[in-house]
């Protein structure tokens, strides 16, 4: 249905995991989607508080699709789930996005290709997509096959027991891990340098890292946290959102072009590979 409080490409789907019921915010592009990405919010935060993102996925060409996790405080139902059933039900959730997903690209293309997305805690599910090596309760799904391209925001570094520090090194999928040198949350990750983690690991390549200056881990307001005061780090904002959709792109839909302006950052001094 469709949403009037929320932008023109955006609505809402709801989808069953068993007997739970999970709310996805939907991005549509205006024309036919090139490529779906799944995208997990940070802890206790809302895919409405990323709506500058999704949309902006969107007009490149991306169906995004978010889910309400319940340890979210919008979650209707938050005070039913103990810390315990976080990880889980945001594992589920991922697993049942991406179902979705490949469901909708049968409407669209035959080469419909997937990617899974998100920010701070929500990054660690989509590396998780992608290969990390993380614990995860029995059946749980993590890895998934599907998965062509990785868009980590801002990642938590090591935070045992869900992953150590070699559990990085085994994401397959083509990644970009995007910080900024003010991306600090005082007594979990003091040192922005921490999120880089994913990016050093040992492993063959295809990993990408965008460290943006004077960028925090809400781009001053722009997602996650829309209350802060600001101001807003669009520029850097921007920079995320273009090389994130690329990576997309350039290996979920296969686009030459996208590989291109890739490839071309390698000139830029906050943008690296290895």
């Amino acid at each position: 249905m469709e949403d009037g409080l929320r932008g023109r490409l955006m609505e809402t789907v709801e989808i069953a995991i068993a007997d739970r019921r999970v709310l996805l915010t939907v991005a549509r592009p205006a024309g036919q989607p090139k490529a779906a990405i799944a995208f997990s919010h940070g802890a206790f935060s809302a895919p409405d508080k990323y709506s500058a993102l999704l949309e902006g996925w969107a007009a490149a060409g991306l169906l995004a699709a978010a889910p309400l996790h319940v340890d979210s405080t919008d979650h209707p139902e938050r005070s039913a789930y103990d810390q315990g059933a976080v990880w889980r039900t945001r594992l589920e959730d991922q697993a049942a996005t991406l179902d979705w997903l490949a469901g909708q690209g049968a409407l669209c293309r035959d080469d419909w290709g997937l990617a899974a997305a998100g920010h701070s805690f929500g990054a660690l599910l989509a590396l998780a997509a992608g290969g990390a090596g993380v614990l995860a309760p029995p059946g749980a799904p993590t890895l998934d096959a599907r998965v062509k391209a990785v868009i980590a925001l801002s990642p938590p570094p090591a935070t045992p027991p869900l992953i150590g520090p070699e559990g990085f090194a085994s994401t397959a999928a083509p990644l970009l891990v995007q910080t900024g040198d003010a991306d600090v949350l005082p007594g979990f990750v003091d040192d922005w340098r921490m999120r880089l983690i994913a990016y050093e690991a040992p492993a063959p390549g295809g990993r990408h890292a965008l460290v943006l200056p004077g960028v925090d881990h809400y781009f001053g307001g722009l997602i996650c946290r829309p209350e802060l005061p600001g101001p807003a780090q669009a520029e850097g904002f921007a920079q995320a959102l273009a090389a994130s959709a690329d990576l997309v792109l350039a290996h979920a839909a296969g686009d030459a072009s996208a590989a291109a302006r890739i490839a071309a950052r390698s000139s830029d001094c906050s943008f690296t590979t290895r």
